[in-house]
């Protein structure tokens, strides 16, 4: 029994994540780090809180609505660099009965990239402005692996190596409409094109002076969908605007494949066998509401406070499973999560190139896939204790700083977590 265990853990670390592998990789719970914030390092130093004032070329993705407020063509250019940790579990004991997971040991991979983040250029025309754009969503490369295989009572949770990539980038056309003096309404469509190739491979150590290789996982998937986003903009008063707005992030699809090495009893297989493939298992991104509120006090003073509805529970929608572990793959999860952000910029506007000073914070829900309900029975303790690992909550905390000329804009800025770290340097060129 201990060995049919083994190869079902093996069979299914990837298998039975499916859908939701995309945003945790299945081995760690690690959540795929989205970039659901505003673009732009101006935006980034006043924590992503920005629906509500949206007065420069970020708005095309931001809330188009904002568009209206340009009165010059601007393009606008920014590149990121992210560092960010994958949580796994790496060794330790967990219980089927009375399951917890105060026994197992949590470990991290830190990974980093640099990247053109966002690209996009806006002509504003009488009561009308058009923007053509490009924005990088994801980015995520990680290679882990742990050497200790982890222990589910007498069973065992054999030893592994996983690396991902995944990225997704979208681009769009967006316009907007001055109805009135107060209101302004835009509209964007945009296509995502999509790339991810995950790779793990599990270790039989039962016997150790007789290692082998267990099962192979990969998953693999490059397509492109379409999808879109609604923008209102409100001025409230001369110092007050009302922002919101919703977008349909699209679904992929992506490639799933379970190989086998070995038989139940470890013996080495006279070929590998594919023992399930899925062609169309899906990648779904959150759809977003959200509502943004500008309050400029001062003229050199301005805060934005926004609320973000991330729908993350459209990642775990029929969550597939390549070993035969259905009913306990049911039972992962991942609730919708509220963002709230908050943010400040003071502008030294006297200078013959005002200086901007800016400063945040904003509350990053859990987004995690976890094991919901009782463990009943050993698939329900395998899932559970694969998935005990993910990143909780955090708050982040930013700062930024801009310099604006007669033509051109600088900024940079900075969001730190525990988890996660951006940098951001943007610039706009108006003429």
């Amino acid at each position: 029994m201990k060995r049919v265990l083994c190869m079902a853990v093996s069979a299914a670390l990837l298998g039975c994540s499916g859908s939701v592998f995309a945003i945790t990789d299945s081995e760690t719970n690690a959540s795929i780090p989205f970039s659901f914030s505003s673009p732009g390092a101006r935006s980034l130093g006043m924590a992503g809180a920005f629906l509500g004032l949206a007065d420069d070329a970020t708005a095309a993705y931001t809330n188009p609505a904002g568009l209206t407020q340009l009165v010059q063509t601007e393009i606008s250019l920014e590149a990121r660099h992210t560092s960010y940790s994958t949580p796994f579990i790496d060794g330790g004991e967990a219980p089927i009965s009375g399951f917890n997971a105060n026994g197992l040991n949590i470990n991290e991979a830190d990974s980093s990239n640099t990247n053109l983040s966002y690209l996009s250029v806006v002509i504003p025309h009488d009561r009308w402005a058009f923007a053509f754009y490009r924005h990088e969503l994801a980015r995520f490369e990680t290679d882990f692996s742990s050497l200790n295989g982890a222990t589910v009572d007498e069973f065992r949770l054999f030893p592994f190596r996983s690396i991902a990539d995944l990225k997704i980038v979208s681009f769009g056309a967006a316009a907007a409409f001055k109805a009135s003096d107060r209101v302004s309404l835009g509209f964007g469509l945009s296509r995502y094109d999509f790339r991810f190739d995950t790779a793990t491979v599990r270790i039989d150590d039962v016997d150790q002076g007789d290692l082998s290789i267990a099962s192979r996982q990969f998953q693999n998937g490059d397509d492109n969908a379409y999808g879109f986003n609604l923008g209102a903009r409100f001025k409230l008063s001369d110092s007050l605007s009302l922002g919101a707005t919703y977008r349909k992030a699209p679904r992929f699809d992506y490639r799933a494949v379970n190989v086998l090495y070995s038989d139940v009893d470890g013996n080495p297989l006279p070929s590998p066998q594919v023992i399930a493939s899925f062609d169309k298992v899906r990648f779904d991104i959150p759809d977003i509401f959200g509502v943004g509120l500008s309050w400029r006090p001062t003229d050199a003073l301005v805060v934005n406070f926004d609320v973000d509805r991330v729908l993350y529970s459209q990642l775990t929608d029929n969550v597939n499973t390549l070993f035969d572990i259905q009913d306990a793959a049911n039972q992962l999860t991942l609730e919708d999560g509220t963002e709230v952000h908050l943010g400040a910029e003071y502008t030294f506007a006297n200078m013959s190139a005002p200086f901007s000073l800016r400063a945040g914070m904003w509350h990053d829900p859990r987004h995690s896939v976890g094991f919901s309900g009782p463990v009943s029975d050993a698939p329900d303790a395998v899932l559970a204790t694969l998935f005990a690992g993910g990143r909780g909550s955090e708050n982040h905390f930013t700062v930024g700083a801009g310099w604006a000329f007669k033509s051109f804009q600088l900024d940079f800025g900075a969001d730190m977590s525990d988890g996660l770290d951006t940098y951001s340097m943007s610039g706009v060129y108006r003429f």
